[in-house]
């Protein structure tokens, strides 16, 4: 797969669980002078002169991007999407993912192609048909990660030139070991911690490095619009758990499951929320053959 010379892009959210497998495969697409990454305020990784510390709400600094680096594409991968912290904290993040959101769009999208790493968190789970969501599907979010989220996806819409990619569930390695659910469950187990996790609710997982690759495609391939991106299999929050266990080798007894209604205090939680991802899969496939295992 090829990117072209001329080419510039903008990665927001470098540190992500799905933002850091997109920055790290155009680090090998492109010299560190056609490539740049935002991180959060106060990180200090990845440590490059082509990545930047500051929040994506401050318009002014994304400006200064915008006519020094001169991107040619951006890449929207930042915001926040922890449950509980969002629901605790719900100023937070509206101005993280819809404020946030609302600056990317208006400092690059007129004359920039922008693609938004949205989430199936914008569905509910509570009327999925058979196959999963698709992108005809209304999104119908229940809890502030997927309303922030929604929010944001209609101020890309206004950009003239967008493709917004509603990923499922990221399963793979960090930036710094401490993000996405693998880490949080592999984290307890080492320290012989239990943890609890739904029977009932469902995400359709995809592997981060395959999310790498089909960016990527879709930028070279320059398709636009909405577009789902999950795995192949559908998997409950306790089926995660028990690969990590497994794989692992730790003790059986450190997981345990739960039904949704038997949380208390807990953030509204979702359904079933599998992505179909055909649309998607198919049209990378009719390009690029079967490098992605699509």
């Amino acid at each position: 797969m090829e990117i072209s010379d001329s080419w510039r892009i903008l990665v927001t959210g470098v540190t992500s669980i799905h933002g850091w497998p997109i920055f790290t495969l155009l680090q090998k697409l492109l010299p560190d002078t056609s490539l740049y990454g935002l991180r959060p305020p106060n990180s200090n990784i990845p440590d490059a002169e082509n990545v930047s510390s500051f929040c994506i709400t401050e318009r002014e600094k994304l400006e200064k991007i915008r006519d020094k680096f001169k991107p040619t594409h951006v890449i929207h991968c930042a915001g926040v999407c922890d449950l509980d912290v969002c629901e605790e904290r719900p100023e937070w993040a509206h101005s993280l993912n819809v404020q946030g959101t609302r600056s990317v769009a208006d400092v690059f999208g007129n004359d920039i192609p922008i693609l938004y790493m949205s989430t199936d968190l914008v569905f509910s789970g509570f009327n999925s048909l058979a196959g999963g969501y698709t992108e005809d599907d209304e999104p119908n979010p229940i809890n502030v990660v997927g309303k922030t989220f929604a929010s944001a996806e209609e101020y890309i819409q206004k950009c003239k030139d967008h493709c917004i990619v509603r990923l499922g569930l990221p399963l793979g390695d960090s930036i710094g070991g401490k993000k996405g659910a693998i880490d949080w469950i592999e984290s307890r187990f080492r320290r012989n911690l239990p943890v609890t996790l739904f029977y009932d609710e469902y995400r359709s997982c995809v592997n981060c490095e395959e999310i790498g690759h089909i960016v990527i495609a879709i930028l070279v391939h320059g398709l636009r619009g909405i577009f789902h991106l999950g795995g192949d299999r559908r998997w409950s929050l306790y089926d995660i758990g028990k690969y990590v266990l497994n794989k692992g080798g730790y003790s059986p007894a450190l997981l345990h499951g739960i039904m949704r209604n038997k949380e208390e205090n807990g953030p509204p939680r979702i359904g079933d929320v599998s992505l179909n991802s055909t649309k998607l899969r198919s049209l990378i496939r009719a390009k690029e053959g079967n490098i992605f295992n699509c």
